[in-house]
């Protein structure tokens, strides 16, 4: 929903029974607008102009109201129609050490090195485009009766490409320059699967019993850098198209009258999302490459005299995969909430019902094709075949975007992403690869469809009461109850070549209790104690039981997978809360204390499993138990209006948060923070608000966090003498650096009418990089996304 669409978000920091559950921290309420919101015919038109600093292009966003209300011989009656469009290029690119590996194997069998299995640059670039239309009736038929409607409708479409020089020096022909390597003090020890350098593996026998696959133990040191020779770079596209559309119609009552109000209000709403995603390589021997390991927080690679700006020497490589996914989805739901007002301690009680029918159903198909012919680093790249002698069109390989750590700066081919999205391209890709045209037919193993059913009540009371003249205490205590049933359905292929459905159900009761308390001390002190308990339900895609497997072309690949886990629990969540707020003229000062106990807290990541006697890295979500998130919180703001003039409209604001968050259990992440949590957050801004000008600087920071766990990988690890011979594979977790971004914005309103406003995000160009560190192996990098500057000049007349 883009901002113009909407009256106003309430933010929920805890759960109450009144609130629709499915947060596990707290709701966010989008309330679209409705023509009573408004007093008198409104007109408004609002434009803007966005410009990415990265992409180098200036964008549109526009969006336009009209509303109106009318008194009738029927009562009152309103109308609104609303609508805006948004046009976005984007580029953002991404340098990567992808998996480190011994140097002790093919091809350089030179012992103590730990290297990178293959040297990633990934830019990407297209287009987001939204359209987005809503409209609504209300008609108040008496002083104490209101009947509304009202609807919306949501395009978004993300067309665009991630390409790839991903230059590999673990194939055949591969020697390291003498005299070129240049140690590092970053070593570990580690063990070292036989046959191809990587970490080993369990397996599993039939009677149960965990062996690792045969391995060895060394010691390997990261070079600061290194020059390679006679390597190959892989220059990969994966394009793809994703459109999605939403829509939803509603309606209901509402009738207030004497202290009592009640709303009965029932919505169904679909959704519909297709993805086409066509990726392929091609490649080609380069002479020679350079790889400094860390360039201020990322790698940077040298390639001489630009080679990669040929498409001379490209050889088709690999593979072509398709993949075509469609999901459809709806929901009903119908609710209805009454309450009362009261005098007395009980200010007033509540209580409602919730029914809700969600379903989905996703078709999916990839299809993975080999390429015809001999690949370049395989015994049989005699046989390999040029891109100028495939006979495909020349515009089947085109220049991709720039990327930051390749000479500095530099472009490279690839397959063009606009010839395989365009239907007639993709099918001349298809006739090389021996394919038949047209989209190929769905995959049953990769179908399911799901229900789920909610039946929700709640009850609830606010209570008030005066201690003294100047002292008042009031809160809320209630409890929702929930049930939901849910069935996951799909199809698993037999011996015989054909499917079996299988299927899982489950079924859930969950009571959410909340109490709040406020003690509000003369006119500028609150304090406020709370609990709450709280549930996020997995997503439908999670709960597929299916295994799909992702067989690799590339030998330097490793296979993978994805699976959901019908035994998927909802997370929940038990929340403890108190806070200290003062209020005095000009300003705020808040101090909290909050404490989260998260149980089943969802975790996805890959894990090496055998099938047919050949390693799949397999993505599995799982709950990771018990888990505590705790902090202290600090916030103020304050405006100098004691001081004279223009200078009485200059004010500060600042937060500070202490987030101490750990993983329990017997998880493998026991001891872990929690994925995504920072344990130090802060911002700073400075405000402004006079004479019809808003203004805001404001700098927001966050300290390291888990990014991702890679535990499924082949990447080699740290392991201290004392645990290496167990049969386990340890965590590899990746964090997330430090970084901070600035962002402004200054409006002004030149008349009652018209407003303008100018605006920058991420002013600073920060980027999000990653890095691995252990004891011993520090601020090891893994990679670095490039973030996009940018900035803004809008306009809005409302009449």
């Amino acid at each position: 929903m883009p901002a113009e669409a909407l009256s106003r978000v309430n933010v929920y920091k805890s759960q109450t029974a009144d609130i629709t559950e499915g947060g596990l921290a707290g709701v966010i309420d989008l309330e679209l607008n409705r023509p009573f919101n408004f007093t008198k015919p409104t007109f408004v038109v609002s434009g803007r102009a966005n410009y990415g600093t990265r992409v180098d292009k200036l964008n549109p966003q526009f969006g336009a109201l009209a509303t109106d209300r009318w008194d009738t011989g029927i009562g009152e009656i309103g109308a609104l129609i609303n609508g805006t469009y948004s046009r976005s290029d984007y580029y953002r690119a991404a340098t990567n050490l992808f998996q480190r590996r011994s140097s002790a194997t093919k091809p350089f069998n030179t012992p103590g090195l730990l290297l990178p299995n293959i040297l990633q640059n990934f830019p990407e670039q297209g287009y987001i485009e939204r359209h987005q239309l809503n409209g609504a009736l209300q008609w108040q038929a008496s002083p104490s009766l209101e009947a509304y409607v009202e609807g919306f409708y949501t395009y978004f479409r993300d067309r665009g490409s991630h390409v790839g020089a991903n230059i590999q020096p673990f194939t055949t022909g591969t020697t390291i320059v003498d005299g070129s390597v240049k140690l590092s003090d970053r070593c570990i020890l580690t063990r070292v699967r036989n046959n191809n350098g990587n970490n080993p593996v369990i397996q599993t026998d039939a009677e149960g019993n965990e062996t690792l696959t045969p391995y060895h133990e060394e010691t390997l040191c990261e070079p600061d850098s290194i020059t390679f020779a006679d390597l190959i770079s892989n220059q990969t596209t994966q394009a793809r198209d994703l459109n999605q559309r939403n829509k939803q119609i509603a309606g209901g009552v509402k009738y207030n009258s004497g202290g009592l109000h009640a709303v009965l209000d029932a919505a169904y709403q679909t959704s519909d999302h297709h993805l086409q995603n066509v990726t392929t390589p091609v490649g080609q021997r380069i002479d020679s490459m350079t790889v400094t390991m860390d360039a201020d927080g990322h790698a940077e690679y040298t390639v001489p005299g630009n080679a990669l700006q040929s498409a001379d020497n490209l050889y088709m490589r690999n593979q072509m995969i398709q993949t075509f996914t469609r999901d459809k989805g709806d929901l009903f739901q119908i609710k209805g909430d009454i309450d009362h007002d009261l005098d007395g301690f009980l200010s007033n009680v509540a209580g409602g019902v919730r029914y809700a029918r969600r379903s989905a159903n996703e078709q999916s198909v990839v299809l993975n094709s080999p390429v015809p012919g001999g690949n370049l680093g395989a015994p049989d790249e005699a046989e390999a075949v040029k891109v100028s002698d495939t006979g495909l069109p020349p515009d089947y390989v085109a220049l991709g975007p720039v990327s930051p750590d390749l000479n500095g700066g530099a472009r490279f081919y690839v397959p063009n992403p606009d010839f395989l999205l365009s239907e007639s391209g993709l099918d001349a890709a298809r006739a090389y690869f021996g394919l038949p045209p047209g989209q190929p037919d769905f995959d049953p193993g990769r179908e399911f469809d799901a229900t789920e059913n909610t039946l929700a009540a709640y009850a609830q009371a606010k209570y008030a009461v005066d201690l003294s003249s100047s002292i008042s205490l009031d809160g809320v205590v209630g409890v929702r109850y929930i049930r939901t049933s849910r069935t996951i359905g799909t199809f698993v292929a037999n011996d015989g070549g054909t499917f079996d459905p299988l299927t899982a159900k489950t079924t859930d009761h969950d009571w959410l209790p909340n109490a709040t308390a406020r003690l509000r001390i003369g006119d500028g002190i609150q304090i406020r104690l709370g609990y709450a308990k709280s549930l996020r339900r997995p997503n439908f895609g999670a709960l597929n039981p299916a295994v799909t497997l992702n067989q690799s072309n590339n030998p330097l690949v490793q296979s993978g997978g994805s699976a959901g886990n019908p035994d998927l629990k909802a997370q929940k969540s038990q929340s403890y809360d108190a806070t200290f707020e003062y209020y005095f003229k000009g300003g705020y000062v808040a101090v909290a204390g909050y404490y989260r106990d998260i149980t089943n807290r969802v975790l996805t990541s890959a894990a090496v499993e055998m099938y047919d006697g050949e390693p799949y890295a397999v993505s599995r979500p799982r709950n990771v138990g018990q888990a505590t998130l705790k902090g202290i919180e600090l916030s103020s703001q304050y405006f100098f209006d004691f001081l004279p003039g223009a200078l009485s409209g200059l004010g500060l604001q600042g937060a500070f948060t202490i987030a101490d968050s750990k993983v329990g259990g017997g998880d493998p992440l026991a001891g872990y923070p929690l994925q995504g949590v920072s344990k130090y957050n802060y911002t700073v801004g400075m405000l402004y608000e006079k004479y019809g000008i808003s203004g805001r600087l404001v700098y927001t920071y966050r300290s390291k966090y888990f990014g991702s766990d890679n535990t499924g990988s082949p990447t080699l690890r740290p392991f201290t003498p004392e645990n290496i011979n167990d049969v386990y594979v340890p965590p590899l977790i990746s964090y997330v650096r430090p970084a901070g971004r600035l962002d402004f914005n200054i409006g002004y309103d030149v008349t009652e009418e018209l407003r303008i406003d100018v605006g920058g995000t991420n002013i600073l160009h920060s980027n999000t990089s990653s890095y691995f560190d252990y004891p011993g192996y520090t601020n090891i990098n893994d990679g670095i996304d490039y973030n996009e500057t940018t900035y803004s000049i809008g306009a809005r007349f409302r009449f």
